[in-house]
């Protein structure tokens, strides 16, 4: 009997398709790869200036050249480290039914005594006193919840729930004072570089931005740089424009240099090759494949795919 097309594969199931080393096809495909990346350590050598910004740090490559410049101050990760707080109660809380465990009741515990050390110490950072009236809203409204809980031994779904929207003002003031600590240190230190550079190198300056999946749409650096660049911005949804010659790309996932810098290269390199080969300089930001898999997933699904939509935007508008 002919096994059904749902019957889950053998977990050797693909296993052995890759050509092996000793393959005479293997060999090209790797002689086009050392081709490759030759040439793209060749065109990173002969741009003009690139600018990464990397966690805490913006890194500029300029005519053979590297300098380092802040993106962030310290102040950035206070405010992040206060937000994380309720966040952390919501999560570590939210999935309790009944009463807690020994394991939960640990680190509620240990959670305590972490709020209180913290809290002792807020006044010696420095904020502004509204914005320190606000860290201390966040701190004693967490340790308050915390000690509640644990007297109890439980949580009431009712009670996190009045906790967490209680908190949300807060942590979006929080949420802009970092916004603005990252654009104010990224825009000096940029500028500061600017001035080094001839008209010809400012035209010519491109970026690369490190960032997590998750945070990519709207991403803080990404913006700052679509502006200061004179690429398409598109605010809160902003990621990165498709369009031949683009200066600001995101590197998601990639938090080192060498990454960062090469995905520049590569990009650059891609234009060249989808002009040359498809009369398309950004033919190669998408898949190769992706042309024929739409045609044929239409042809096997009898469904036409749906025109994209702008970021945020309805479709009935």
């Amino acid at each position: 009997m002919a096994e059904c097309p749902t019957t889950p594969a053998p977990p050797s199931a693909g296993r052995g398709v890759a050509l092996e080393p000793s393959d005479p096809l293997q060999a090209l495909n790797e002689a086009f790869r050392g081709a490759y990346a030759a040439r793209r350590e060749a065109v990173l050598a002969s741009m003009g200036p690139v600018i990464a910004q990397i966690d805490d740090l913006l890194i500029l490559r300029r005519g053979g050249q590297r300098f380092e410049g802040p993106a962030r101050t310290r102040r950035y990760h206070e405010l992040k480290a206060i937000n994380h707080l309720p966040l952390a109660l919501h999560v570590l809380l939210s999935g309790v039914r009944g009463t807690f465990d020994e394991a939960t009741r640990g680190r509620l515990t240990e959670l305590r005594q972490l709020i209180t050390t913290a809290a002792a110490g807020i006044d010696q950072r420095g904020f502004t006193p509204e914005s320190l009236a606000r860290q201390h809203r966040i701190l004693d409204a967490s340790l308050a919840l915390v000690e509640q809980v644990l007297a109890d031994n439980r949580v009431a779904s009712e009670a996190l729930s009045a906790f967490t929207r209680a908190q949300v003002e807060d942590l979006m003031r929080n949420s802009e004072d970092a916004a603005r600590d990252q654009l104010e240190t990224m825009h000096a230190t940029v500028e500061a570089w600017k001035k080094q550079m001839t008209p010809e190198e400012r035209i010519r300056l491109r970026a690369v931005v490190a960032a997590s999946h998750m945070s990519r749409p709207g991403n803080v650096a990404l913006q700052y740089f679509s502006v200061t660049l004179g690429e398409t911005w598109e605010g809160r949804f902003d990621q990165e424009d498709l369009q031949p010659g683009k200066r600001v790309l995101a590197a998601e996932t990639a938090f080192d240099e060498a990454a960062a810098f090469e995905l520049l290269a590569t990009h650059a390199l891609d234009a060249s090759v989808g002009e040359r080969f498809f009369g398309d300089e950004i033919r190669l930001e998408r898949d190769v494949l992706a042309d024929a898999a739409e045609r044929l997933l239409a042809q096997m699904f009898r469904k036409e795919p749906e025109p994209p939509q702008p970021p945020g935007g309805d479709s009935d508008t």
